[in-house]
């Protein structure tokens, strides 16, 4: 019987063994991280990606990070098919390098209002406390030789237009990068910060 009760239990713990093995990053899920590092000077925004689900024509991450230890965020849509938008010899691809609507930002809730309030705040710009319920899809221009691999890691390189038949178009650098799992929002110049606000929000 002991022999028998000896050979039960390290069945078990082997069994045990097994199970965990599974999935050894169930409970090891990426931090959050603050949006911006140094608050005085926001020009760099940035948030990380989880959670994708690929349709017929796009790819959706969620996007989100913290602001004064707060969830916020949005979720993110791509076209499955984002063409380089800079040829081989260094010169602007004019048919395929812009194209509305290649990257798109959606609310996703409560947090996608308190991103964009969190950004009116940081940018020093009034009267927007949620995010706009309609898909926001500025003009993007891809500014990568190559075109965007969703399962490679890889940093890739954009340039935002929001609003970009205004008199004063949002222009802002993006970058998407499938190996640290983040995306982020350069400032190109603080003039732009109201039109890309009010763009996001309202």
């Amino acid at each position: 019987m002991k022999q028998v009760f000896t050979i039960l239990v390290g069945a078990a713990l082997l069994a045990s063994c097994g199970n965990a093995s599974k999935n050894p990053d169930a409970n090891d899920a990426a931090p959050l991280f603050e949006i911006v590092t140094n608050p005085s000077q926001p020009k760099y925004v940035a948030l990380r990606i989880s959670d994708r689900v690929d349709g017929d024509t796009s790819i959706t991450y969620r996007a989100l990070g913290l602001y004064e230890n707060d969830t916020v965020g949005f979720n993110i849509e791509l076209d499955k098919v984002i063409e380089a938008g800079v040829n081989d010899d260094g010169s602007v691809n004019e048919e395929m390098g812009f194209k509305t609507g290649a990257i798109s930002f959606v609310r996703s809730g409560p947090e996608s209002d308190r991103f964009v309030a969190a950004l009116a705040t940081l940018w020093n710009v009034g009267d927007v406390t949620q995010m706009k319920a309609a898909p926001v899809e500025p003009l993007v221009f891809s500014s990568n030789r190559s075109a965007v691999d969703y399962n490679k890691p890889f940093t890739y390189s954009f340039k935002l237009f929001f609003a970009p038949d205004s008199a004063v178009p949002g222009e802002v650098f993006f970058t998407f990068d499938t190996y640290k799992k983040t995306i982020e929002f350069q400032e190109k110049d603080i003039e732009y910060r109201s039109q890309i606000v009010h763009s996001l929000g309202e």
